[in-house]
C-alpha cells in the first residue's frame, strides 16, 4: 500500500486539458466502472471540488472526452475516391479506439450530439452518399 502523500497542486494550475488527460489515464488503469472523481482528483493531486469548477459532473467530463477523441479523428482528403476515404476514416477511428481501449465502448455507444461529433458523423454519412448509398442505407451501414 502506498502511504506517500501527494503534494497538492498549486491553486489555479488546473485546466480542462489537464483534467481530460488525467481522466483518460484513470479510465485506462481502472476501467470505466472504476472511474470516480475522487480517483481523478487523487491522480491530479487536488480536491474533487477543484475538478467540478471545470466540469460540473462526470457525465459532462465524459462528453468532453468523447468530443476530444472524435475531434482527433482525421477526415481524409476530399480528392481521394470515396472507398479510400471511408477506409482511412474507419482506420483512424480504430486508432483512437486502440489508444483508449477502456473508453472505446463508451465512445461507440454514447450519443454523439455535440457539434464536433455531428460534424464527424455528417462526414462519414457523406462518404456513404459519395459511394451511391442513400441517406437511410448510409445510416444503417454506419
Amino acid at each position: 500500500m502506498d502511504t506517500s502523500i501527494k503534494k497538492k497542486r498549486p491553486r489555479g494550475r488546473l485546466s480542462r486539458e489537464m483534467i481530460e488527460d488525467a481522466a483518460l489515464k484513470v479510465i485506462e488503469s481502472e476501467g470505466l466502472a472504476g472511474f470516480s472523481m475522487r480517483k481523478l482528483a487523487a491522480e491530479l493531486g487536488c480536491e474533487a471540488m477543484s475538478i467540478y469548477h471545470h466540469f460540473p459532473s462526470a457525465a459532462n467530463l465524459f462528453e468532453a472526452l468523447v468530443d476530444r477523441l472524435i475531434g482527433s479523428i482525421e477526415m481524409p482528403d476530399a480528392d481521394l475516391p470515396w472507398r479510400q476515404r471511408l477506409r482511412s476514416a474507419v482506420l483512424d477511428f480504430r486508432r483512437v479506439a486502440r489508444e483508449h481501449p477502456a473508453f472505446a465502448t463508451f465512445l461507440v455507444t454514447y450519443r454523439m450530439n455535440s457539434p464536433t461529433c455531428l460534424t464527424w458523423l455528417n462526414g462519414i454519412l457523406g462518404l456513404f452518399e459519395a459511394g451511391g448509398f442513400g441517406p437511410e442505407l448510409g445510416a444503417r451501414l454506419f
